[in-house]
């Protein structure tokens, strides 16, 4: 009997490739395909597939709701996941929102094959299948966020959002002298002298991402006037 599958990704075009490869292997059936979000929320309700093959935004909230609105939709239903991302961070809170597959857009399509045939076999919570690029891979062994403690990588985006050491410590609620401490740990992790070295490396290698240095806006602080780092 065939993996019933439903492709869930907002490019048509990236889509329509994927559902006639799909179309082409033995052993998987195509039963449905849409954008993400309410669409195919009511698609897979519908249709109840086996596995869920869907695009995330880079954004975890969105990610979530989407996460949340198909398993509601369609429990039974295995949830693999196409991103073009490669943060850790994403990942990591990718991992916890239930899904059974991670794939990155580069990997071919007989990787994703084998994932949906995978997953299809897989008892519910068992294990999730990961597909990334090696540089990411190798990175996971060097510790959280590429060496960046939790609280240094919060630390390092609200500096990238150009608030002052004052204001990151209200935000945060630790002093000042703690937050002056933190950003010398991260100077020293990484080599660099100054906080506009360390927001630009930690931007290169993904520690940090831009979504969450731009939505800067929705926590009160625009790093503007005296708020604004020396």
């Amino acid at each position: 009997m065939p993996v019933r599958v439903h492709l869930a990704d907002d490019h048509t075009m990236f889509r329509q490739g994927l559902e006639a490869i799909l179309a082409s292997r033995e052993g998987v059936e195509v039963v449905g395909a849409s954008s993400t979000g309410p669409e195919a929320a009511e698609r897979v309700r519908e249709t109840k597939p086996d596995v869920i093959v869907t695009q995330l935004d880079m954004q975890p909230k969105t990610a979530q709701e989407i996460i949340e609105g198909l398993s509601k939709a369609s429990p039974g239903s295995r949830i693999v996941v196409l991103t073009m991302w490669d943060n850790l961070r994403y990942l990591q809170a990718i991992s916890k929102m239930g899904i059974d597959a991670y794939l990155h857009k580069t990997s071919s399509a007989e990787e994703l094959v084998a994932t949906i045939g995978s997953v299809s076999r897989e008892p519910s919570g068992q294990n999730v299948v990961v597909s990334m690029p090696r540089a990411l891979l190798q990175r996971i062994g060097e510790g959280p966020v590429g060496g960046l403690s939790e609280r240094e990588t919060e630390v390092m985006i609200l500096a990238a959002r150009g608030l002052s050491n004052r204001l990151i410590g209200e935000e945060l609620h630790l002093s000042e002298a703690t937050i002056k401490r933190h950003l010398a740990n991260v100077y020293e992790k990484i080599g660099v002298r100054s906080r506009t070295e360390a927001v630009r490396v930690a931007l290169m290698e993904q520690w940090i991402g831009i979504h969450e240095i731009t939505s800067a806006h929705t926590d009160g602080h625009d790093g503007s006037s005296n708020g604004r780092a020396g």
